[in-house]
């Protein structure tokens, strides 16, 4: 019997994907928008909406890595994917928790340039994942600079403590 949970991934990433994969950006911009506008979302403010967002996805990446780990029994690397994946998980909790300063905003852009870097290395250049793994580069690195934008907002207009 074989049932389609055994097909390995399409070549192409489904339009549900994609979509997905970019929206997911929304959630940043509003709260780079909020904290411009030195408003907030149910009295939530633009950088801790942000930063909140930010590590949930982080945490996120970092779950995929340990269910890779652990449906890859076989896996070359699934130690370090088992460990890195707490690593970033933990990266995102630290960020959250010093999102009351820059560092914070800067632990998880570190976060999602590690999480980048580190799936560049994976990246199977299997051809069925090719466009999966191009997608989320672009989600990635837009991402990123969506960090850069907050950071850089929050060094302009205030907001949070710049010197800690």
């Amino acid at each position: 019997m074989n049932d389609s949970l055994d097909k390995p991934p399409p070549t192409e990433p489904t339009p549900l994907f994609d979509a997905l994969a970019y929206a997911g950006i929304l959630p940043f911009v509003l709260g780079i928008w909020l904290q411009w506008r030195g408003g907030d979302l149910l009295g939530v403010e633009g950088h801790f909406l942000f930063a909140a967002y930010s590590a949930c996805i982080l945490s996120f990446l970092g779950g995929i890595w340990w269910g890779g780990a652990l449906n890859g029994p076989n896996h070359p690397r699934r130690l370090s994917l088992t460990l890195q994946s707490n690593g970033v998980a933990l990266l995102a909790w630290l960020g959250l928790l010093l999102s009351s300063t820059l560092w914070g905003f800067v632990l998880l852009a570190l976060g999602f340039a590690y999480v980048r870097w580190e799936e560049a290395r994976l990246n199977p250049n299997a051809r069925r994942l090719r466009n999966y793994f191009r997608t989320r580069s672009r989600v990635s690195y837009l991402v990123i600079l969506c960090h850069l934008v907050m950071v850089l907002l929050l060094l302009w207009r205030g907001g949070v403590n710049q010197a800690t």
